[in-house]
């Protein structure tokens, strides 16, 4: 077995992650950040868990939430699971090794409070085949699309549940079509550009179950100050201050 990379995410939490595997990143932080002053006391289910980092940042970060990561990859869930234990929170963090195809035999209908998610982006027959099966897997739509997450999504959550979710801007047609063919109306969204005037990297949304329609679109998020990408901005460094 290969030797784990460690991180340290903050002053509380350790991270550890396959060397061969996507790491934790930007998208997983913001993700965390946009969620985190909605998610209170409740049930939180994190499909596509990987090392569990989300669930990590939101524990360390004060949420009173109990989680489920549902990770299918053996190893990444194996890892979380460590991950958990290693930092205290293995009472209030649980992984399971499936894959969200199937939800139904999995979870409950209509229990869980939120589901949070940084799901594969690219399409199954999009970009080049890495040589790691493990980065496939979690960049790329092999063992199912955003379709298949906002079903699940949509079966775990209660009336009223809130998801979050970080994506590919460019693909913001097919998540909104996907979210709502489920029953989860997008209520709030904001984009996550490299600075002024570039092109839009990332956005972050959530939706609710059964909600009414009606979307507030946040301010841009920008990382860095200008074009040179040297300094990140005020909002960015408070961010990952938080963590």
């Amino acid at each position: 077995m290969e030797q784990l990379v460690t991180n340290k995410i903050n002053a509380d939490i350790v991270l550890r992650e396959p060397p061969k595997g996507i790491r934790f990143g930007t998208d997983a932080l913001l993700l965390a950040d946009f969620a985190m002053p909605f998610i209170k006391s409740g049930s939180c289910i994190d499909l596509g868990t990987g090392s569990g980092v989300i669930p990590l940042l939101l524990l360390g970060g004060g949420v009173n939430a109990s989680f489920i990561g549902l990770e299918l990859q053996q190893e990444y869930a194996r890892v979380a699971a460590e991950n958990a234990k290693a930092n205290g929170f293995e009472e209030r963090f649980k992984v399971i090794n499936r894959s969200a195809q199937d939800y139904k035999e999995i979870f409950e209908c209509g229990r869980a409070d939120y589901v949070i998610s940084n799901p594969p982006y690219m399409r199954a027959d999009c970009g080049f085949n890495n040589e790691h099966k493990a980065m496939d897997i979690a960049r790329r739509e092999i063992s199912g699309g955003i379709e298949m997450f906002c079903k699940t999504a949509a079966w775990c959550l209660k009336s009223g549940g809130s998801f979050f979710a970080v994506y590919r801007p460019d693909r913001l047609a097919t998540l909104v079509c996907a979210m709502r063919e489920n029953g989860i109306e997008p209520k709030r969204l904001r984009v996550v550009a490299p600075s002024v005037g570039k092109k839009p990297s990332l956005l972050l949304i959530e939706g609710r179950k059964d909600g009414k329609e009606g979307l507030i679109y946040e301010p841009d998020l920008y990382i860095y100050t200008d074009n040179t990408h040297t300094e990140q901005t005020q909002e960015i460094k408070d961010i990952y201050s938080r963590f």
